[in-house]
């Protein structure tokens, strides 16, 4: 009778097992069958993130009730791998065993450098209730290669043209719109004068004083003065006298001669003669007279310790700002950046304006932190009613729009900004990322008609065709685009928007 009981018992062990067996090998057929999909189709750099959505679909009925199903996907690059966190779970006994179950998840990760050419891939995985690994699926490549298009927005850095472009505002002195940037005819003497003044009743003065002591240039305070009371009689009394003393430039012969002036502030360089033996005028005009970024963050830095002012704080960061632009050393660069910071956050303590905000965001920019800048850039936009630096100020915000992935307000600034080929070539890229190739092709041509020995537009004009299929006017417009600039031949032959033409030979051809 015992021997009896082994045998069922026996019995009944194997056909467990064998039922196991079974299932595990329908669970690995059912899994394998997993279909992964990306949204959008090609990962792509926003701002300084990549997000995309990833769905994966399963066979009815692959699951027990008692099985989890989950995918991991995770990021290779560089001989690195990213994980993320989050998975795409779901559990036997939620799902309907006659139908497909399909799950999507939203995924987010930092970009770094060197993740352009690196593959997402997922990998399935089956557990029973206690969290014991049935069953691993085939590791499954999702995608190749991250788009990072939006990164060709310019606001001037270098990208191997002729000569290196110029960054941010420079004040220039003598001007209605930058009066109150010097230490002599500011803003607090326009205060002062104002105190004094008896036109008008003790308490209309407060109005007036507050305007002039909150931040924004000589634009942005005037309309607000003009929206006080007694602002004509005002205007007549005080502030005409002082900004027609503010605006009028030394006369022609009045000081030193260009001689005298140029061996005196040599000398003030060397620190052969005190810094005060040259007045504010006098160092305008010199700076004015060197030619090289060194001489004049010499000549800047002197003028700083004797006449401190929104103008000389500025300019020197400005001088800061396109020497870290002209600097490959990264310690060095990030020092004079560190400079220009120091610098333009000492003009906007003398009083907050839209040229040192303006300087700020283009530090952030070298620096690739795009949501800075872009608070900085917007935030100088509000400072000023100057049209021409207003027009600066929409071409900053469009590019780093661009950069962000917001293309639609990207194109509301570039429209707003000057029509110059840089600008005309950030709006013609705004429009290819958010599908509008007709404009697009439009701003392309009009910035190569501007500046034909720029090969950026030619290269935004091959990315069309490239996403059109126009095979002929790729290879027509790349070639064109490269020769004129040995970057954009770097970046061409392993830039993931020509990734269908990479292998062909004609392409080979056109970047050997």
């Amino acid at each position: 009778m015992n021997m009896v009981k082994k045998y069922i018992a026996f019995f009944i062990l194997c056909t467990t097992i064998a039922s196991y067996s079974c299932n595990v090998v329908q669970v690995k057929k059912k899994a394998d069958n997993q279909k992964i999909y990306l949204d959008p189709n090609n990962l792509e750099r926003l701002g300084d993130s990549v997000r995309f959505d990833l769905t994966v679909i399963l066979p009815n009925a692959m699951l027990l009730r008692n099985e989890t199903y989950a995918l991991f996907p995770y990021f290779k690059y560089d001989n690195e791998t990213y994980f993320f966190e989050k998975k795409l779970r779901v559990k036997g006994d939620t799902l309907d065993v006659y139908s497909s179950v399909k799950l999507t998840e939203s995924y987010t990760m930092p970009f770094v450098n060197g993740m352009e050419n690196g593959s997402l891939y997922a990998k399935g995985e089956v557990s029973n209730n206690q969290g014991v690994r049935q069953y691993e699926t085939e590791e499954v490549l999702v995608s190749t290669g991250i788009i990072t298009t939006a990164s060709l927005s310019q606001i001037g850095q270098y990208r191997g043209q002729e000569q290196y472009p110029v960054l941010g505002l420079w004040i220039e002195p003598y001007q209605q719109e930058t009066v109150g940037m010097l230490s002599k005819n500011n803003f607090k003497d326009l205060k002062d004068a104002f105190s004094s003044y008896s036109g008008i009743p003790f308490t209309a003065k407060a109005p007036f004083l507050k305007v002039l002591e909150g931040p924004g240039d000589w634009t942005y305070k005037l309309k607000k003065l003009k929206a006080l009371p007694s602002f004509g009689k005002v205007q007549r009394e005080v502030l005409n006298p002082f900004v027609q003393k503010a605006v009028r430039a030394p006369w022609d012969g009045e000081g030193i001669s260009d001689l005298q002036l140029s061996i005196l502030s040599r000398s003030i360089r060397k620190g052969q003669v005190p810094a005060d033996t040259l007045s504010e005028n006098d160092y305008i005009r010199a700076v004015d007279m060197e030619p090289g970024w060194n001489e004049k963050e010499e000549i800047l830095r002197a003028m700083v310790e004797v006449y401190p002012s929104a103008f000389a704080f500025n300019n020197l960061g400005f001088v800061f700002a396109n020497k870290a632009n002209r600097t490959r050393n990264t310690k060095d660069k990030n020092q004079l950046l560190e400079n220009a910071l120091f610098a333009f956050n000492r003009s906007n303590a003398i009083f907050e304006n839209p040229y040192a905000v303006y300087n700020l965001g283009i530090v952030f920019w070298l620096w690739e932190d795009k949501f800075s800048a872009y608070n900085s850039f917007y935030r100088a936009f509000t400072l000023t009613e100057f049209d021409e630096i207003k027009k600066v100020h929409q071409a900053a915000l469009g590019a780093v729009s661009i950069f962000n992935g917001d293309y639609r307000l990207a194109v509301i600034h570039l429209n707003n900004a000057e029509k110059s080929p840089v600008n005309l070539f950030n709006q013609g890229l705004a429009n290819v990322l958010s599908g509008d190739y007709y404009n697009a092709t439009i701003q392309f041509e009009n910035s190569a008609i501007q500046n034909m020995s720029n090969g950026f537009p030619f290269y935004g004009l091959a990315i069309i065709a490239a996403r059109n299929g126009e095979e002929t006017k790729l290879y027509e417009n790349l070639k064109k685009a490269i020769t004129r600039n040995q970057f954009l031949r770097d970046r061409a032959a392993a830039d993931y928007e020509f990734a269908a033409y990479h292998n062909k030979e004609g392409f080979k051809e056109v970047i050997r």
